[in-house]
């Protein structure tokens, strides 16, 4: 992929791994938190939701309330968060850094976990980020984007508000979900990626006007048992797909912004 940019627009990027159910994760719970303050993840908070889930009863689809608990360990300037529930452990990140040092911390996180519980299998490997494009003066957005993902606001004439471009692909393996979302405003999220006590990048937050919000999501689904070094090897082909991805939505004007010191 070539040397990262010196000022890449990456503010949230995500991590995930999914494995076999911890039922007793309860149980387990003090060391994990032990292990993670020793790491460096010694903010801890536990998290209690209601998700619905469709149930059939009598040829009839039925919403039935289902209970959740996710257990949160951050860094102490909240720019870095593990996410851990029975069936899965996310990083979350709002100070990216490197691929490697992203991806190092991960596994790492991940590795801990597997010594106190011994993780079976692994059914997903994910990689996630979230890109925010905003045009410097006098520049305009569509000297950033390529022109697939720019709508159709411009033969419409008026003032752009809205534009949304989705795009699916396999690609070597990786499902590949691209989104581009294009509005004025200020930074925003994805309605299934909002952060939780994280401190976002106040460089990002300055920003008000006419923005993209680029969300590149890869992921390799398929059981294996559990190796810390076949979850390095998915994530670095999930990585090497979003990179490409990530190239051809942007244009060369706007690397070179993002690369200038």
């Amino acid at each position: 992929m070539g040397a990262p940019l010196k000022n890449p627009p990456v503010y949230f990027t995500v991590a995930q791994v999914r494995f076999n159910a911890l039922l007793k994760l309860a149980e387990y719970l003090p060391s994990i938190q032990e292990a993670m303050r020793r790491a460096g993840f010694p903010d801890f908070v536990s998290h209690k939701s209601i998700a619905l889930q469709i149930v059939m009863q009598d040829g009839q689809a039925v919403p039935t309330p289902l209970p959740q608990e996710r257990f949160l360990f951050g860094t102490t300037d909240r720019a870095h968060c593990f996410v851990m529930g029975p069936e899965f452990l996310t990083l979350q990140s709002t100070n990216y850094g490197t691929f490697e040092e992203f991806s190092g911390m991960f596994l790492k996180g991940l590795e801990r976990v597997h010594e106190l519980v011994q993780l079976d299998f692994i059914d997903r490997v994910g990689l996630r980020y979230l890109d925010h494009v905003a045009p410097r003066a006098p520049d305009t957005l569509d000297k950033y984007l390529a022109p697939e993902v720019l709508g159709m606001s411009a033969r419409f004439g008026g003032t752009p508000v809205h534009s949304f471009s989705e795009t699916l692909n396999v690609v070597k393996g990786v499902r590949l979900l691209s989104r581009v979302v294009i509005q004025s405003g200020g930074l925003s999220f994805p309605p299934d990626l909002l952060p939780e006590n994280m401190e976002i990048n106040k460089k990002f937050l300055a920003y008000n006007g006419h923005h993209a919000l680029l969300d590149t999501d890869g992921s390799v689904e398929g059981r294996e048992v559990f190796s810390s070094d076949f979850v390095w090897s998915q994530l670095q082909a999930i990585h090497e797909v979003i990179g490409t991805a990530f190239k051809a939505t942007v244009t060369k004007h706007a690397l070179k912004i993002w690369d200038e010191k």
